[in-house]
């Protein structure tokens, strides 16, 4: 696997095998060994919403609330409450999918273009070799998607503060400027997450 120091963000600093995103995490994910509200979470979680527990004092009826105070600035703008990324309705009828659609593609679009095939290369020494086109999901496509995004995280924006990811970002819109790389669909500064 590629030297995770290599990369912008900081290295996990918590007990070895607890990291939430360890490789061993993403193939879980790409297996569909996690169960599809868990991605969601942490997808979430590494967005930067928090999550919170509210009891109705009258019915005692406990529930989830999630917050975007700490989410990243555009992503917050776009999403104020975190999107189901991976569908986990399993309902790909468009009335249903489409925000789930949109939200994935916009995570997807996220993540910089030399870290598009990570997740690919990183679990190849798991034994992960892909998906083959034969018996592909959506389900399936959106948490490579997710697993994908995770490693970009882990990589690149964990534990990096805003205004470093603003002046890393400035940095990259230069270079992208000066290769003549602006247009791009996906993995260019005009699409991040910041």
């Amino acid at each position: 696997p590629p030297d995770e120091s290599a990369f912008g963000a900081e290295p996990w600093s918590g007990a070895p095998g607890e990291d939430p995103i360890s490789n061993e995490v993403l193939l879980k994910i790409v297996l569909s060994q996690i169960p599809d509200e868990e991605v969601n979470r942490l997808v979430w979680e590494c967005l930067g919403y928090t999550k919170s527990i509210d009891m109705d004092a009258e019915t005692l009826e406990v529930k989830e609330v999630w917050s975007p105070e700490n989410v990243f600035p555009k992503w917050a703008a776009a999403y104020p409450e975190p999107p189901d990324v991976i569908g986990v309705t399993r309902k790909y009828f468009p009335e249903v999918d489409a925000p789930v659609k949109a939200a994935c593609a916009a995570l997807t679009r996220s993540v910089a273009q030399e870290h598009k095939q990570g997740i690919k290369t990183t679990l190849k020494h798991l034994g992960w070799k892909g998906y083959k086109m034969d018996g592909l999901t959506p389900n399936m496509t959106r948490r490579a998607q997710a697993a994908n995004w995770l490693l970009y995280y882990r990589r690149e924006l964990r534990g990096v503060s805003i205004e470093e990811l603003k002046r890393r970002r400035a940095e990259r819109a230069a270079a992208e400027e000066a290769a003549g790389r602006t247009d791009a669909p996906t993995g260019t500064t005009k699409t991040g997450v910041v």
